[in-house]
């Protein structure tokens, strides 16, 4: 340090390095000889609510191998960057829930060179060799990029760490295949998991690229399949008996399992059972499906569970769960792979709900690109 000035409002301070040379880039020579002097105005961290500059001398050597002339590289600072590094992770953090102008206003700085500086760091925090090499069990969603335009993203995580691998533009078959693919032969091979939902280019996604990986139906997604066939025969009760006070609460009631409910729910549950002896039916046949997915077991022995299940549905004449059935016997295995280790897309939900939160804090974010170097930086 050579110097300080201080205002009401700011602070600089001039400073040198104290190191007498430098490498040449090209030829790898040591450099000592100034060619020329300039200066390098920096933004640092305040200091009692006060802007810090550093007002830094910076050397231009030449090379006696070469002749280039290479400027001394600052240790706290990128080249061509008007700000220190501790300053940008400064700014990247309030980055994290608030949008680049609210930002830019709180730190003094332009909204465009606080959007400048969070692409910068969020190009060199993505990591994707390291994001890649853990992975074993693999989940697979996608959330709406432009709400009513069918415009789908695709979140990809790491169901062990619980952190974001990758996002894609979109959820076509052809854009996954050729995504994993150029990763490599090992890469596809070191899947051991995958779960994802019953959209049909994810299963055949799973088929083609991981053969050898256990697919894993995401057990929220297949229960809420069951729970519509449910809700569907509750609306049938509500317009047959609107006035039917058994039934008036009874709309999520009956999507809880038996042993969540409250004693005030249980009353209400009870009332809707003495109602109709078909709510009661319904509503257990749904508890044991859960408990054979609850259970610890082979999954054969599950396969062989769900089979009885659904035979018991058929002979008791159950009709509001036909759909429901059709899909079960279609994904049986996927379904009943469950019980292995309770694989499930909940970390995916999760990280979709972060994705959702930095597009309203960015008033949208339509640019791709930028939505997945932002989440890529922020989710790691």
């Amino acid at each position: 340090m050579t110097g300080v000035t201080a205002t009401k409002t700011t602070i600089e301070i001039a400073c040198t390095l104290t190191d007498t040379r430098t490498h040449c880039p090209t030829c790898g020579v040591e450099c000592t000889v100034v060619n020329d002097r300039s200066t390098r105005r920096l933004r640092d961290l305040n200091i009692s609510e006060r802007a810090v500059y550093l007002v830094v001398s910076v050397r231009q050597f030449r090379c006696p191998t070469c002749g280039s002339c290479p400027t001394e590289r600052l240790p706290f600072a990128d080249a061509n960057k008007s700000y220190t590094h501790r300053q940008a992770r400064y700014v990247f953090a309030w980055c994290r829930k608030q949008a680049y102008s609210e930002v830019g206003a709180i730190v003094g700085m332009h909204a465009k060179t606080v959007e400048r500086l969070v692409l910068h760091h969020c190009q060199q925090a993505q990591q994707l060799p390291q994001r890649y090499a853990g992975l074993r069990r693999l989940g697979i969603d996608e959330q709406s990029h432009r709400k009513g335009k069918k415009h789908f993203i695709c979140l990809l995580t790491n169901l062990d760490t619980g952190t974001l691998v990758d996002i894609l533009p979109d959820r076509k078959k052809e854009t996954l295949v050729a995504y994993f693919q150029a990763l490599g032969l090992a890469f596809c091979q070191q899947i051991t998991a995958v779960s994802c939902d019953l959209w049909q280019p994810y299963l055949a996604v799973v088929a083609t690229c991981f053969p050898q990986a256990t697919l894993v139906l995401d057990r929220f997604h297949v229960v809420k399949l069951l729970n519509q066939g449910l809700d569907a025969f509750r609306r049938h009760l509500r317009k047959e008996a609107p006035d039917e006070a058994g039934y008036k609460q009874l709309k999520w009631l009956i999507f809880k399992q038996y042993h969540r409910l409250t004693d005030a729910e249980l009353d209400t549950l009870q009332a809707a059972f003495a109602v109709n002896a078909e709510v009661k039916t319904a509503y257990f046949l749904r508890e044991e499906f859960h408990h054979i997915l609850d259970r610890p077991q082979a999954v054969d022995s599950a396969i062989k569970l769900l089979d009885k299940w659904i035979a018991r549905i058929q002979v008791q004449k159950v009709t509001h769960f036909d759909s429901f059935i059709q899909t079960l016997q279609r994904h049986k295995e996927p379904i009943a792979n469950y019980v292995l280790d309770n694989v499930s897309n909940a970390v995916t939900e999760v990280l979709n709900n972060l994705v959702r939160s930095i597009r309203r804090c960015a008033f949208g974010m339509p640019g791709f690109q930028h939505l997945r170097l932002r989440v890529m930086a922020i989710s790691g």
